[in-house]
């Protein structure tokens, strides 16, 4: 196994064969610092259950300052030890629980890396440690690798903002505080009415989440990861904004993230009377609270946008920056 990219890059990295580590692969450890990119460069770095080092070391060729490794496995911290000499003074390690060394830290982290056997799930244990020691920097993230199989929900005070599967492996990345939302739709397409609504929720919330959802109820024209692509043009450039897609109850996946907020655009009665059913649907079934917003676009909504389209009227007006293109290249034809 090599360090992948950085100042170490090419570099061997040493592991016990057999059951005593399971290394992160290359592919999910090049995902971490491609996602953390921004944050890596100076970084305090945690690499909690590390095994081989692998991830941490990775983090200190990438810029980390300093990386500190928790391990318990005597097989696995013969290779540690050798593997962290690659940081001279910029590496330590704890011998013994990860979680009961965290208690023996000084100073915080800004991100912490959590790797625990599959057949373990700590994550609780683990953000319960981080909170008694107050070992997480604010604006800190938590990287958590686990098992596809598994399921995991954000501890009281935690949210995960996102969660991306490769194969058997998934990463979810945890973060404390800060007021989120998420507004749900179809979004077939996202339109100008549609931006209004989540720049408006972002008056109220640090963050608001534009969450594509399936309703077999009703058929789209496009796929998921074309809707996708027209939101993220459309919200290219807003701070908190962001978006996700969810093939499930959008109350399961508020609950899992920790994320208590929903918000939504009303256009008229009708509206109203269909939004309210719903949010009582989503207090009874998830606990959610639903915030209704007025974008102040009554006469935009994508089918409206669609029937121009089709009519081969100008739609410029109905399209959210950076959008138009796109929906003609997708819909048009449709």
């Amino acid at each position: 196994m090599k360090i992948i990219s950085g100042s170490l890059k090419g570099r061997n990295i040493y592991a016990p064969k057999g059951e005593a580590v399971r290394p992160t692969a290359d592919k999910v450890r090049g995902s971490i610092f491609d996602t953390l990119q921004t944050e890596i460069v100076g970084a305090r770095f945690l690499d909690l259950f590390a095994g081989s080092g692998a991830v941490g070391i990775e983090a200190f060729s990438r810029g980390a300052d300093e990386v500190v490794f928790c391990e318990r496995s005597s097989e696995a911290l013969d290779y540690l030890k050798r593997n962290v000499g690659l940081l001279g003074d910029k590496g330590k390690i704890y011998a013994g629980d990860s979680i009961a060394s965290i208690g023996r830290m000084r100073g915080q982290f800004d991100i912490i890396f959590c790797d625990p056997p599959y057949r373990d799930l700590c994550l609780d244990a683990v953000c319960s440690a981080i909170d008694s020691c107050g070992i997480l920097k604010e604006g800190g993230v938590i990287v958590y690798e686990r098992s596809s199989m598994q399921q995991a929900c954000a501890p009281e005070g935690y949210r995960i903002v996102k969660s991306r599967r490769y194969g058997a492996a998934t990463l979810d990345y945890i973060v404390k505080g800060g007021s989120i939302c998420v507004f749900a739709g179809s979004f077939d397409p996202f339109t100008r009415g549609h931006l209004e609504v989540l720049k408006r929720a972002l008056g109220d919330f640090d963050e608001a989440i534009a969450l594509i959802a399936v309703n077999d109820s009703k058929p789209c024209r496009a796929t998921l990861e074309q809707r996708r692509e027209i939101v993220e043009a459309a919200i290219s450039g807003i701070d908190g904004a962001s978006c996700d897609i969810c093939e499930g109850y959008v109350y399961k996946y508020c609950n899992k993230r920790g994320i208590t907020a929903l918000v939504r655009g009303v256009r008229n009665a009708a509206d109203d009377a269909y939004e309210q059913s719903m949010a009582a649907y989503n207090k009874a079934k998830g606990g959610l609270d639903t915030q209704f917003i007025d974008s102040g676009l009554e006469d935009i909504s994508s089918t409206a946008l669609l029937d121009k389209l089709k009519r081969g009227e100008d739609i410029t007006d109905m399209c959210a920056a950076g959008t138009e293109q796109l929906i003609r290249n997708i819909y048009y034809r449709r």
